[in-house]
C-alpha cells in the first residue's frame, strides 16, 4: 500500500459528492436593493492545500470509518481515489454550515477543509443538521492526531493533487456526483421501503391462509367415514365454501401486489437515475430491478391450494433484494460488492418432435375447412377434401376423449363432408365410392356416415340412400377374424361394432367375436382393448387434464361375456375382480382390463 513517500499518477476516480459547494437552495440573495444579487462564492483551495491535506491524513475523518483516502484496484494493482475535499463551513453563500463572517483565505485554507471518503463527504452536505461545524472540527483534530501517531498519509504529486480538485470543486463533476449519490440512496431507501410494506401488508393474506387450514382440518375429522380396511377417511369441505376462501385470498394477496407496484415502479425510476449518473453501476441496476420483481411475483402468490403453510419463496426474493441493494450500494462505494448472478440461460426453443408437428398440421388444416361447416353455401373444393381425407389416417389415432372432439377422426370426416356438400351428383357419388375403399375400416365408415349425414340435411336423398347401402354393406362384410382389423381400429371398435350391431343384431355381433376368440391364439388383449373406452384424468381444482388411460366402465349389449369371462379365467385364474371403476394400477393393462369385466359381471349378475 502507498506510504507516506512514493507518488501516484494518473488516478482517475469515481466521482462521489463533496461538501465544497454549497448544500442548500439556489436562492438569489439580496442586499436590500430590487436586484438580486449573485450569491458570494469563494475560490477553491489551491494544490499546494490539498497536498498540505492528503499530507496529513491516511484514512476518512469520520471517526468510525477505516476507509482510505486511496483504495486500490483489485484487478490491476493501481491506487484509485477513494475521497473529496469537504468543507466544513461550506464556500458557497447558502451552503451548508455557511460562514458569513469568514474570509475567502480562512475559507479555503486547510483549517476548513477535511478529507473524506466518497459516502461521509456526500452525507454530511446532504444532512447537515447532523453534522455541527464543532463535530467537524473535532473529526479533524482526530485526523491530524492520528497522523502524527502514525505517520501514514498520502503524499500527492501535482497531477494527483489536481485530480483532488477536480474531482471535489468542479461544478459538473460535483453535480453528477451529487445526483449519483442521491438517487443510490434514494433507491436503497426505496428498496427498504418496498420490504417492509411487503412484510406488513402479507399480514392479512397470512390470517386468512390460516383460517382456511385450521377450518379444513375441522370438517376433516368432523365426518366419520372409513375405507374397506377399517381405515379413517379425510373428509373434503364443500366446494363452495372453499371457493369462497379461495376467493378471499386471492383478493388479499391481489391488494398485497397492488400496494407494492407503486413501490416498485418507484425503486426502478431511481435504478433509471443511477444508470445515468453511472453506467458502470448498470449491471447492478438490472439486478435490483429483477430482484424487485422476484419480489412482487413472490408475494402476490400462496403455496398450495388449499394454502399450505408459508414457504421460502418470498423470504428468499426479501434476502436476493437485500444483497442486490447492497451490493448497487457497495459498488456506487467503489467497495468490494458482491457480483450479480449471471442470467439465467434462456430456456431453449423447443424442438417440436414429428408427432407434434403432425398434431400441429392437422389442427390448422381442419381450422381451414372449417369455414364450410358454418355456411352452405360455400363450392366444393377438390383440393381441400383430398387434403382432409390424407389427414384421416392421422385423426384415427386420436382417442375419442373430449380434448380432442373438435380434431377427433369424426370431426374431420364431418369436416370433409361439410366442404363436399355442394359438389354435383356425379362428383358426390365418386366420393363415396373413393369413401368406401379408404382404410382402416374407421375412416371409411366414418368418411361415409358424415356424406350421408350431410346428404340428407341437403335433401339429396338418393345420394343419401346410396351412402347408407355402402356404409351398412362395409360393416357386414367385416368378418373381424382377423387380428390386424382389431388393431388398426383400435381406438374404434366399439362404435364400429355398435353400428354393426344396429344394422344386423347384437346376437350376431356376438357369435361374430366369439368365433374370433376360437380362431386366433391371443385374442383376449385385442377385444380388451377394442373394448375399452379413453378417458381423461383431469386436476379436482382446475380441472385441467392431466393425463389419458383407458378402462372398461360398461359392457355393451353386444359383448360377449360368457365367452370372454371363460378366456379371462383361463388366462389369468387367479385375477380378482377390480375394487372400483378404475381398478389397480398395480397391474399391467391387460390385467387391469380383465379384472373390470369381472367387477363388471359380478355388478351385472347380483
Amino acid at each position: 500500500m502507498r506510504a507516506s513517500t512514493g507518488t501516484c499518477q494518473g488516478l482517475r476516480g469515481w466521482p462521489g459528492a463533496a461538501g465544497v459547494v454549497g448544500w442548500g437552495e439556489n436562492v438569489p440573495v439580496t442586499d436590500g436593493s430590487t436586484e438580486p444579487r449573485k450569491p458570494i462564492e469563494h475560490r477553491p483551495p489551491t494544490e499546494r492545500t490539498v497536498k498540505q491535506l492528503y499530507g496529513t491524513a491516511f484514512r476518512c475523518a469520520e471517526p468510525s470509518c477505516t476507509k482510505p483516502l486511496y483504495r486500490v484496484n483489485d484487478d490491476t494493482g493501481e491506487y484509485i481515489l477513494n475521497s473529496r475535499v469537504a468543507h466544513i463551513h461550506a464556500r458557497r453563500e447558502g451552503g451548508p454550515r455557511w460562514n458569513s463572517e469568514m474570509s475567502e483565505k480562512a475559507n479555503r485554507s486547510a483549517g476548513n477543509l477535511l478529507p473524506l471518503c466518497e459516502e461521509r463527504a456526500f452525507e454530511i452536505d446532504a444532512t447537515q443538521e447532523h453534522f455541527s461545524p464543532e463535530k467537524l472540527r473535532e473529526w479533524k483534530k482526530a485526523q491530524l492526531a492520528e497522523y502524527r501517531k502514525m505517520q501514514k498519509s498520502w503524499p500527492l504529486t501535482d497531477v494527483e493533487a489536481a485530480e483532488v480538485i477536480d474531482k471535489s470543486f468542479d461544478a459538473r463533476t460535483f453535480g453528477t456526483a451529487s445526483a449519483g449519490a442521491a438517487t443510490v440512496l434514494a433507491a436503497a431507501r426505496a428498496v427498504g421501503l418496498l420490504i417492509e410494506t411487503c412484510r406488513q401488508q402479507r399480514r392479512l393474506p397470512s390470517e386468512i391462509a390460516g383460517v382456511w387450514r385450521a377450518w379444513r382440518e375441522q370438517v376433516a375429522w368432523s365426518i366419520p367415514a372409513y375405507d374397506r380396511e377399517g381405515n379413517r377417511l379425510r373428509a373434503e369441505p364443500p366446494m363452495v365454501e372453499t371457493r369462497a376462501r379461495e376467493a378471499r385470498l386471492s383478493a388479499a394477496l391481489a391488494d398485497v401486489v397492488a400496494a407494492l407496484e407503486p413501490m416498485a415502479a418507484a425503486i426502478v425510476a431511481e435504478l433509471h437515475a443511477v444508470r445515468a449518473a453511472d453506467e458502470r453501476l448498470a449491471r447492478w441496476c438490472k439486478w435490483v430491478k429483477t430482484a424487485t420483481a422476484a419480489v412482487i411475483t413472490a408475494a402476490g402468490r400462496w403455496p398450495g391450494n388449499p394454502p399450505t403453510e408459508e414457504d421460502e419463496m418470498l423470504s428468499d426474493a426479501i434476502t436476493e433484494l437485500q444483497r442486490a441493494s447492497a451490493a448497487l450500494s457497495a459498488a456506487w462505494r467503489q467497495e468490494q460488492a458482491a457480483e450479480p448472478p449471471e442470467p439465467a440461460p434462456s430456456a431453449p426453443e423447443p424442438v417440436e418432435t414429428g408427432q407434434q408437428r403432425l398434431l400441429r398440421e392437422h389442427r390448422e388444416l381442419l381450422e381451414t375447412a372449417r369455414p364450410w361447416a358454418r355456411t352452405d353455401r360455400r363450392p366444393h373444393d377438390a383440393g381441400l377434401y383430398a387434403r382432409l381425407i390424407v389427414t384421416a389416417q392421422f385423426a384415427v389415432g386420436l382417442p375419442r376423449v373430449l380434448s380432442l372432439l373438435s380434431i377427433n377422426l369424426e370431426a374431420t370426416a364431418r369436416l370433409a363432408a361439410a366442404v363436399a356438400r355442394n359438389a354435383d351428383d356425379s362428383t358426390y357419388r365418386a366420393l363415396i365410392t373413393d369413401a368406401v375403399e379408404q382404410r382402416p375400416l374407421a375412416v371409411a365408415v366414418n368418411l361415409i356416415r358424415q356424406l350421408m349425414f350431410t346428404a340428407q340435411n341437403a335433401q339429396r336423398d338418393e345420394l343419401a340412400t346410396d351412402a347408407s347401402e355402402q356404409a351398412i354393406k362395409l360393416l357386414r362384410e367385416e368378418t373381424w377374424q382377423d387380428p390386424q382389423i382389431w388393431s388398426d381400429n383400435q381406438l374404434h371398435v366399439r362404435p364400429l361394432l355398435g353400428w354393426t350391431a344396429s344394422v344386423n343384431s347384437d346376437s350376431e355381433v356376438r357369435a361374430t367375436i366369439a368365433t374370433a376368440i376360437e380362431n386366433n391364439t391371443e385374442p383376449l388383449p385385442l377385444i380388451l382393448r377394442g373394448t375399452s373406452e379413453w378417458v381423461e384424468h383431469h386436476d379436482s381444482n382446475t380441472w385441467i387434464a392431466t393425463g389419458l388411460g383407458n378402462q372398461i366402465s360398461d359392457l355393451p349389449s353386444w359383448f360377449p361375456t360368457e365367452k370372454i369371462i371363460a378366456e379371462i379365467q383361463r388366462k389369468m385364474p387367479d385375477l380378482a375382480p377390480a375394487e372400483d371403476e378404475e381398478g389397480d394400477d398395480q397391474l399391467d393393462e391387460l390385467q387391469r382390463l380383465a379384472s373390470q369385466v369381472l367387477r363388471l359381471t359380478q355388478t351385472y349378475n347380483s
